[in-house]
């Protein structure tokens, strides 16, 4: 059995090379054959090298598969043994006869995977080895004929030019409002042969798309290839084409859980197209925070869980430049903190250059060890997140529970388990700050997060904040279509869950605790207002799943608030005379904003009042007699569950009350003007 040559080790002084191997895949003798399973026997040699001087070559982006190894590839006359679906990848890459080897990285072949301590090393110089090669091969297995593939792909060459037609006419604002780009769009859908989208749709289901590690090989590369088989083509032209299937996938039902956007997300990075709804960043090759970047790859499927976490360090911005994202919100308007970062940054590379730790200032949460226990990688990672600066909670926000955390769960209950797959959409985009005094610095210096971590017992966070109310009643956790009628419908079950007996609309004139009526503060709960309505605004202008008006976070609270009241207003006439009248288009599309904003902050969360009178939506996993409260430095209120010794958390939530979630009840709090009492608060 082949047996690898140990890298040279890392150097006690001086910068050490970025050493890997490359495998050089000897031609075939025969001529090829169209099956894989009539293959003969693979050979090549394996060879150390320097990433940054070494001989062109390709790299290989793949699936393993669950299968096991079934045949073997000849490495200096010494067997390997290989999976199945790496073997299907070698046959259609092997040189015929008579043409030369080809080299080739792949990381099943060329990283010694029995040792911990060298994949830990290599997966450090990954982005280099995808950004360093020729080309990247996106092998997504062989051709099915259940898909039509030789089908997709011509339908994705086709699409993708009229995608790159799309993007120049989104730049004319006349053409949009004439329904130019509708009309293109219709017509390139019409004249694709019958089931053409279809078996589109089918090829990006694929276990390609959905595998974690992909993602940073296909968004550091410079060229990059899809490729079954002998069908190839770029694998940006393909991703492009998500233009389309998006706004046509089949089924009724709410999407949370999809790996799609990301593509796109890359195709708009490295096309430098822009549309409302991508996050863009300073940060060079980054495609984003990351914690964007976790949420939105939960859906990804990794072997190890550890790399759900390592996988996006070379894509984002905190494993890119970790010194700058720990000032990054504050430094842009500040000239010393900014001056003060470049400076820092600087030494840090000089040393780096020097230095043998292949990461010196890169905090440890920071880098891949594959000997650490899964639970202590995660556990880490989050407290990492919040003790940077400016010592956010936003992290807190990104749990997601499907059931109640028991004590014998290996992960605090605080900490979010980015392996499981999303089940809400997370709160972001607004400009809440329940729990952040202004200005941000000036907060930074009077809270005591520095003692989050204080306590003896392991996995305890241990926070300041106020307590906001406790649950008196919540609805069922609201699963709806992605029709409007079915969202109303479950609008009109979650009030009469939490108020039963009471007319909607209308409640007899009965008014919230903030002055407004009743139902109106209902509405802006499930709306999440302002935020919600914009988000529902920017889509119900959008085409096709993709945003091309203002997003969320370019909108002023005082424009945000006008949208949200009359979407909220629209969505009441509606009901009260539905039937009765015949409505605008400008209060139809209202209509529409406010079902949109349901349709994305509600689906998969509870709707609940609190015995103080408070509405507001919250995790799927709340029940009667939970505390909802505020926490020091972060953005939303939180859903508590009080123990003996200590409190579970369970998820942020929306607190319908503008007092609490702008912050004013923490500034009176904080500077000693009044409120409730200041509480310490146990979190495991």
């Amino acid at each position: 059995m082949y047996k690898y040559q140990p890298l040279p080790p890392v150097s006690k002084t001086g910068r050490t090379p970025p050493f890997t191997r490359i495998l050089t895949l000897f031609p075939s003798t025969s001529p090829p054959s169209s099956s894989p399973d009539d293959s003969e026997p693979f050979h090549g040699t394996l060879a150390i090298t320097n990433l940054e001087s070494t001989q062109p070559y390709e790299a290989l982006s793949y699936t393993w598969g669950t299968a096991d190894p079934e045949t073997y590839i000849w490495l200096d006359d010494l067997p390997l043994p290989i999976k199945p679906n790496l073997a299907a990848a070698l046959h259609f890459l092997r040189p015929s006869p008579g043409q030369p080897p080809r080299r080739l990285w792949i990381d099943a072949l060329c990283i010694d995977q029995s040792s911990l301590e060298e994949r830990s090393r290599q997966v450090q110089y990954m982005r280099l080895v995808y950004k360093y090669c020729q080309r990247v091969i996106a092998w997504i297995g062989l051709k099915q004929e259940s898909e039509a593939t030789e089908v997709a792909f011509e339908a994705g060459k086709v699409l993708s030019d009229v995608s790159r037609l799309v993007a120049d006419l989104r730049k004319d604002a006349a053409a949009m409002e004439d329904g130019v780009v509708r009309d293109v769009v219709g017509n390139a859908l019409g004249g694709l042969p019958e089931g053409a989208l279809l078996n589109l749709q089918k090829l990006f289901d694929r276990e390609y798309f959905h595998r974690t590690w992909v993602v940073q090989e296909i968004a550091v590369a410079n060229v990059a290839v899809v490729k079954s088989e002998e069908l190839e083509m770029s694998f940006f032209d393909l991703v492009s084409t998500l233009l389309f299937v998006f706004g046509n996938r089949p089924g009724g039902k709410i999407e949370t859980n999809t790996s799609l956007d990301v593509w796109y997300l890359i195709f708009t990075r490295q096309s430098g197209a822009h549309s409302g709804h991508v996050r863009l960043t300073e940060i060079p090759g980054s495609l984003g925070p990351l914690l964007d970047l976790l949420e939105q790859m939960r859906a990804f499927k990794a072997t190890d869980l550890r790399d759900k976490i390592y996988s996006v360090l070379g894509i984002c911005d905190e494993g890119l430049q970790p010194v700058t994202t720990r000032t990054h919100i504050t430094q842009r308007s500040d000239r010393w903190l900014r001056s003060l970062t470049t400076a820092i940054t600087g030494v840090q590379n000089f040393v780096n250059e020097r230095n043998p730790d292949l990461g010196w200032g890169i905090p440890a949460a920071l880098k891949p060890d594959y000997t650490r226990p899964v639970p202590e990688v995660y556990t880490g990672l989050a407290k990492f997140l919040i003790s940077k600066m400016p010592m956010f909670l936003d992290v807190l926000s990104y749990v997601q529970h499907r059931t109640t955390p028991t004590p014998d769960d290996p992960y605090p209950s605080w900490v979010p388990k980015w392996f499981e797959s999303k089940s809400v959409t997370v709160f972001r985009g607004g400009d809440f700050t329940a729990g952040i005094c202004t200005p941000p610095l000036g907060d930074f210096f009077q809270s005591r997060i520095q003692r989050a971590f204080s306590s003896p017992i392991p996995g305890t966070l241990i926070m300041d904040g106020f307590h906001v109310g406790v649950v008196h009643r919540v609805s069922n956790v609201m699963n709806f279509g992605s029709d409007g009628h079915s969202k109303t419908e479950a609008v009109q079950r979650a009030w009469t869950e939490l108020l039963p007996n009471m007319p909607f609309p209308g409640a007899n004139g009965s008014r919230y605790i903030t002055g407004e009526p009743l139902d109106v503060a209902f509405c802006k709960a499930l709306s999440v207002h302002p935020m919600g309505a914009v988000v529902g605004h920017v889509m119900s202008n959008s085409m096709d799943g993709f945003h091309f008006s203002a997003s969320a976070s370019e909108m002023n609270r005082q424009i945000a608030t006008g949208i949200s009241d009359a979407a909220v207003g629209a969505f009441l006439s509606g009901l009260a005379g539905e039937g009765d009248e015949v409505l605008s288009a400008e209060s139809e599309k209202a209509r529409v904003t406010f079902r949109n904003a349901v349709g994305v902050y509600c689906y998969g969360r509870r709707a609940f009042l609190t015995r103080e009178g408070h509405l507001g939506i919250g995790p799927p996993v709340m029940q009667e007699g939970d505390e909802v409260v505020v926490l020091f430095r972060g953005r939303m209120p939180y859903v508590l569950r009080r123990g003996p010794t200590h409190h579970v958390f369970l998820g942020d939530c929306y607190v319908c009350d503008d007092n609490i979630m702008r912050g004013l009840v923490t500034e009176s709090v904080r500077h000693g003007r009044g409120g409730p009492p200041v509480g310490l608060y146990g979190i495991r």
